[in-house]
């Protein structure tokens, strides 16, 4: 674990006329999305920071508070302040804000899902290793195997996971693990959480899963795409199925409110 708080701390650049805290706040930002300092990094005290941009302590406590809300840093008490980006959070803090600022709707944030699944399989069938294969197989075992329902939760997200992984890009890889976590949080939240409710959700869509591992394993991009597809499809009619999710589903106002509540868990 780096640390920043040493006696040659010093900000990137002076303070202009203007709103002192969201320029610190700025600079800061900068220099943790560009890698100066790097995840882990413990920040400045808040009296270094106050010292070498010459402003108040109250002034830096305005701008901590901004990178926490931002959810590049934290806050540990008696310890300091350290660099926690994650891609992960950070895409699905963004996304969050604009589903619901945009209204958009469960079809439309479902149905983005379908086509980076399909894409990222096609990728995997072209990039993935036998360690990739793997990790993908081991993430179906514990699918079929899982005890509770977390556990077969984890398990579904992983196997996503590891497909956006061997498609060899970042993007999106993150964006297929946000979109799924979705998925999934609202396919429990329809079936009603137990573990035999969420075993015969998840059961009823294995031969589409098997399917996707076995075109990403024979190298076939268009067969993995159609696969993926189709999975994905399967994934949305069982959850349309679900007791608690009626015919009206997937325009019920009250479903908009749990999607927005998700989100919010989620960042």
């Amino acid at each position: 674990m780096s640390d920043a708080t040493g006696p040659d701390w010093q900000p990137s650049k002076r303070l202009e006329r203007g709103n002192a805290a969201e320029q610190i706040l700025e600079d800061l930002r900068d220099r943790i999305l560009s890698g100066q300092l790097p995840r882990g990094t413990k920040l400045p005290t808040e009296k270094q920071l106050a010292e070498g941009y010459g402003v108040s302590g109250a002034t830096v406590r305005e701008a901590v508070r901004g990178l926490v809300t931002a959810q590049l840093i934290e806050v540990r008490h008696g310890s300091g302040a350290y660099v926690t980006a994650q891609t992960d959070q950070l895409i699905a803090a963004s996304l969050s804000s604009m589903i619901q600022i945009e209204r958009i709707g469960v079809p439309q944030v479902l149905g983005v899902l379908g086509a980076l699944i399909s894409y990222a399989a096609e990728l995997a069938a072209k990039h993935a290793t036998a360690e990739d294969i793997e990790a993908m197989r081991q993430a179906l075992r514990q699918i079929q195997d899982g005890d509770s329902a977390e556990g077969i939760s984890g398990a579904v997200s992983a196997f996503v996971g590891e497909i956006g992984q061997a498609s060899g890009n970042p993007l999106l890889a993150a964006l297929c693990r946000f979109f799924t976590s979705l998925q999934i949080g609202l396919a429990r939240e329809l079936s009603g959480g137990t573990v035999e409710s969420w075993r015969a959700t998840t059961g009823s869509i294995g031969k589409e899963r098997q399917r996707v591992l076995k075109a990403i394993e024979a190298k076939d991009p268009k067969a993995a795409r159609t696969a993926a597809l189709a999975y994905h499809e399967r994934a949305l009619k069982v959850i349309t199925a679900q007791p608690n999710a009626g015919t009206t589903m997937v325009t019920d106002p009250l479903l908009a409110a749990f999607l927005s509540s998700f989100l919010q868990r989620k960042t």
